[in-house]
């Protein structure tokens, strides 16, 4: 088989990012451009389809330039997707209808208040590992089919296609030709089975869902379809994988067993361990998700996210409270404490293990003697405490046994955060020293799918990482664990609940 290059495409939060990658060199080079974003109401979070294929070119477009190859070279393309982020589009003009609902959206809440109340939580739970929360993507697509008039019209006339940022870009690269997505995406849907990997009848009835809107369940690493776009000038690249973007992270640090976590920080940080081809029993608080299929059989995940992370440091940044996101870790290492500041950055409500959507983000303690480092130190100590709750209850759930932890993503930078999540979890945190792992997942993936990398291939790949090791006293450890879990009681209180 002729030899060729792969291209992983991660769709973040506030970038997309292409990765270029050679079998046999390893990475050539990789570019973000920045994915538009918009917050038209208080808790709504949203994007335009459309940006999420011209990134993808663009990005792609740049990595490609910026590794000196062209598209005649790229033997397949990797998609790392958005997981829970959903849109509905027309299959015969591709042209997306209505708002791309983030993950970060929270405008269905009431929705999933009612459905609570007449059992379909109870449902969800029991058929998907996960549990009844605006955060999925099921509710956004029922939101979808009530709200856009252009949805109902093209429900009507049958060219009616809903999925995630993957299903878009895929049917738009390939003019309609593939309408997919892997049991992966799926299982972020609350639509999905997490036990046979098909789209559940019940649960499509519950959600008033049809089924025949939904995209393709596929292997991850496989068959999406030839790219057939006119801003793509080869004839014949092949999409190779598509996979969940914190799964494309979790497939490249190598993680195949439960004793050690995979945390990417980015606009949120998610936390996950794959507890291998069989589920661990869903609990209701840890969501179990599909982690990815290979084509022999699926992986499973068990995960937290935190949904604020460089998006709480942004706001600090937007506000005026800090300088900037790069000062923040020098800033927190300027004072010697948090001077009486706490701050809970739930500022999308609290997620696992707590799932109070609700929440909203409090910061207590300012005094005349608060300073920009007080401020820093307990933002970034709230980021800490909240990856670290995800951390201790994984541990939990698996038994116990972690050991370990990889983390990835742009705000690993921050040394301070870094250097106090081991020290809260008194476990070593070994960051990679490669910054994009989820479209390097993306692209590893693909060369699977298109037969050109195996999965010996992956876990024998060199990687270089930065270590930090616990540095605090057991008794300092806990006087800060007791500190954290009154003010989060607090501020459920407030929020009444």
């Amino acid at each position: 088989m002729e030899s060729g290059i792969f291209i992983g495409i991660d769709h973040g939060g506030s970038t997309t990012t292409a990765l270029v990658f050679d079998p046999d060199r390893g990475k050539l080079a990789s570019r973000s451009v920045r994915m538009p974003k918009r917050t038209p109401r208080p808790g709504w979070v949203e994007h335009d389809p459309e940006d999420f294929l011209t990134t993808s070119i663009g990005s792609a477009a740049a990595a490609l330039e910026a590794a000196g190859r062209t598209w005649h070279d790229v033997a397949g393309v990797g998609i790392a997707n958005q997981g829970e982020t959903s849109m509905a589009w027309s299959a015969g003009r591709g042209n997306g209808l209505g708002p791309a609902l983030s993950w970060e959206d929270r405008r269905t809440a009431p929705m999933c208040d009612a459905l609570a109340r007449d059992g379909v939580d109870d449902l969800v739970r029991a058929r998907t590992g996960i549990l009844l929360d605006p955060y999925f993507s099921a509710s956004k697509f029922r939101w979808l089919l009530d709200m856009v008039d252009d949805v109902a019209a093209a429900r009507v006339d049958g060219s009616l296609r809903l999925g995630g940022t993957d299903s878009y870009v895929i049917d738009r690269l390939t003019r309609g030709a593939v309408h997919a997505t892997d049991a992966a995406t799926g299982s972020r849907t609350a639509l999905l089975n997490l036990r046979n990997a098909h789209w559940d009848h019940d649960l499509l009835a519950a959600f008033g869902i049809d089924g025949a809107l939904l995209p393709e369940i596929r292997p991850t690493a496989g068959d999406f379809g030839i790219i057939r776009h006119p801003d793509i000038s080869a004839p014949a690249v092949r999409i190779a994988a598509d996979a969940v973007d914190a799964h494309a992270a979790l497939f490249a640090h190598g993680c195949r067993g439960a004793s050690m976590v995979k945390a990417t920080y980015g606009t949120g940080a998610f936390i996950e361990v794959n507890t291998g081809r069989e589920p661990i029993e869903p609990d209701g608080n840890l969501p179990v998700f599909i982690a990815w299929d290979l084509g022999d059989g699926v992986d499973y995940t068990i995960e937290g996210g935190v949904f604020s992370v460089g998006s709480a440091i942004d706001w600090a940044v937007d506000t005026g409270l800090l300088p900037s996101a790069a000062d923040s870790s020098d800033l927190a290492e300027s004072v010697e404490n948090n001077g009486g500041v706490v701050m809970v950055p739930s500022f999308t409500g609290l997620s696992a293990p707590y799932w109070k959507s609700s929440v909203r983000a409090c910061i207590f303690g300012l005094g005349l003697d608060t300073g920009t480092g007080h401020i820093a130190r307990a933002l970034l100590d709230g980021i800490a405490f909240q990856c670290a709750d995800i951390v201790r209850s994984l541990n939990e759930r698996v038994g116990g046994g972690l050991n370990e932890i990889r983390a990835d993503g742009g705000p690993t930078a921050n040394r301070y955060l870094m250097q106090r999540q081991a020290d809260l979890l008194a476990t070593p945190v070994q960051v990679s020293a490669e910054p994009d792992m989820t479209a390097l997942g993306a692209a590893l993936l693909a060369g699977i799918g298109a037969g050109q990398v195996t999965v010996a291939d992956v876990a024998a790949m060199e990687t270089q990482a930065t270590m930090f090791e616990p540095a605090i006293e057991a008794d300092e450890r806990e006087a800060a664990w007791a500190e954290w879990r009154r003010y989060v009681a607090i501020v459920c209180e407030r929020a009444g609940v």
